[in-house]
């Protein structure tokens, strides 16, 4: 008879006064009754299901991070929910899955509210650490933005502010007013995620966007593009190529600035 190897089974208990629907209620039953040594097959029965459901539940519910399982049965829709923060899906994934390290009320009661579809898009809880590099750099130096290894020759090579460098950004910042509490001086107009003007390019780790509405679907996913203004780091570290507003794909969005409209006036 079979065990449960990576989750404990205590935890899983604890969910089930947490959890209101009958699928996962069930599911986390299932896993329990098996990690006490009932079949597959004998749970199948008591509980009418098919047993390839049930090999399959124990699958998804034996794993460290079993919060995102929870929050689908929960009827937490991950994909609208990757779609309202313009994430992937697989960030959205970890993200829940992540909860798993936190006290079961607690994450219990934000897998609740997902479920309900009254609470923001995805915010990280977290501070992030926000690595930057100037395009005009990666342009100078004949290096690409897809190349693998670009932060760490940009690491290597005699950079600093503004061209290349780091920052922290807390819980409920911007990557736009981070950097600015930094010191430092980014591009941009609207501050609502309604030009293009504060663009930069994720080329690793994962930025939600609440509230844009100006970037298409191709410059999100294919091109990894991001607006920092509304841009929220979701995973512990981003790297981010910045100055590409005013790049041809990004150059017919952008607003006249407030430095603009400044210089215009002197």
């Amino acid at each position: 008879m079979g065990h449960l190897d990576q989750v404990d089974a205590d935890r899983l208990r604890a969910w089930l006064s947490e959890v209101r629907s009958s699928e996962a209620t069930a599911a986390l039953m299932v896993a329990v009754a098996y990690d006490r040594g009932i079949g597959t097959a004998e749970l199948a029965s008591w509980y009418d299901r098919s047993e390839e459901w049930v090999a399959e539940t124990i699958e998804a519910l034996d794993s460290p991070g079993f919060v995102s399982t929870v929050a689908r049965l929960e009827g937490v829709d991950l994909d609208a929910v990757a779609d309202e923060s313009n994430l992937a899906p697989a960030t959205v994934r970890d993200w829940f899955d992540d909860l798993g390290d936190e006290p079961v009320p607690e994450a219990a009661d934000v897998v609740r509210r997902y479920a309900e579809g009254s609470v923001e898009p995805v915010r990280s809880g977290s501070p992030s650490t926000v690595y930057h590099l100037d395009r005009a750099v990666v342009d100078e130096r004949g290096w690409s933005i897809d190349d693998d290894d670009l932060f760490a020759k940009a690491a290597e090579a005699d950079l600093d502010l503004p061209e290349y460098g780091r920052f922290l950004v807390e819980p409920g910042e911007s990557i736009l007013e981070a950097a600015e509490r930094g010191g430092r001086s980014w591009p941009y107009a609207c501050r609502g995620g309604a030009c293009s003007n504060c663009a930069v390019i994720v080329v690793e780790g994962d930025v939600a966007m609440p509230g844009q509405s100006i970037l298409s679907d191709e410059q999100i996913r294919a091109a990894n593009a991001r607006l920092s203004c509304v841009g929220v780091p979701i995973t512990d570290e981003v790297k981010v190529v910045t100055g590409v507003g005013d790049a041809a794909d990004f150059a017919d969005l952008r607003l006249p600035s407030p430095a603009d409209e400044a210089g215009a006036s002197d």
